[in-house]
């Protein structure tokens, strides 16, 4: 059977030491796989440390529309042009323990895609942008916002792209709000607040993951570095 794997691109956009930084990643990118162990595998192809002028303070940076945010939007684009615009899903770690209060308080972690070539409904391209502060830490932040851009993909009822959990929605317990990106059993991965231990993903989550245009089928496991 054939092996689904992401090519991963990490950026560490904060002043912490290198080696501090190397075991915080270690420690979520081996959360992640194992969270979607069976489902994808997650390959390392780059780690990079940015120069001084591209540390990012996550207070600085308003938690709503983050990636219009003008520092932020140049921190990926140099990313981008520093490793030949490859395809795959970029993670940048910023300095602090949380965004600036914007769609919510105390957001350690946010993700998105940008589309890079479209031609048709099941002809196109995009990389995926996740970013961290320190209070993700020794949590399953990683792996959940990992799901939000796998789950990608063009909706020909609604004749859009959508983003939404397969097995969603999550629903507000006292406004019955839904949220259509997010899980309603506080087990999953994909809750509102990703669980603090062994969360579990859905049959649906995965088989909407594997076919995401970011994932790669492979013939044999690849190594993690």
């Amino acid at each position: 059977m054939p092996v689904h794997t992401v090519d991963l691109y990490v950026f560490f956009a904060n002043d912490e030491n290198p080696d501090a930084n190397i075991r915080r990643f270690e420690q979520d990118l081996d959360m992640a796989n194992r969270d979607w162990k069976g489902c994808i595998q997650f390959i390392v192809k780059g780690i990079y440390s940015s120069k001084r002028k591209r540390i990012v303070d996550a207070a600085s940076i308003p938690a709503t529309n983050v990636f219009k945010n003008r520092q932020i939007d140049h921190l990926i684009r140099a990313a981008r042009y520093s490793i030949g615009y490859q395809t795959g899903i970029y993670i940048f770690y910023l300095n602090g323990d949380y965004f600036a209060e914007g769609r919510g308080k105390n957001v350690v972690g946010v993700s998105g895609t940008e589309m890079v070539d479209f031609k048709s409904s099941k002809d196109y391209e995009f990389f995926g942008r996740i970013l961290l502060t320190n209070m993700a830490a020794g949590r399953h932040t990683l792996a959940h916002e990992l799901g939000h851009i796998l789950f990608k993909r063009y909706d020909a009822r609604e004749n859009r792209f959508i983003h939404s959990d397969p097995s969603g929605p999550y629903i507000h317990s006292e406004t019955k709000k839904m949220d259509p990106a997010h899980n309603n059993n506080r087990k999953n991965l994909m809750f509102k607040i990703s669980p603090s231990v062994n969360p579990v993903l859905t049959f649906e989550q995965c088989q909407v993951a594997k076919q995401c245009k970011i994932v790669q089928a492979q013939n044999e496991i690849q190594s993690n570095r």
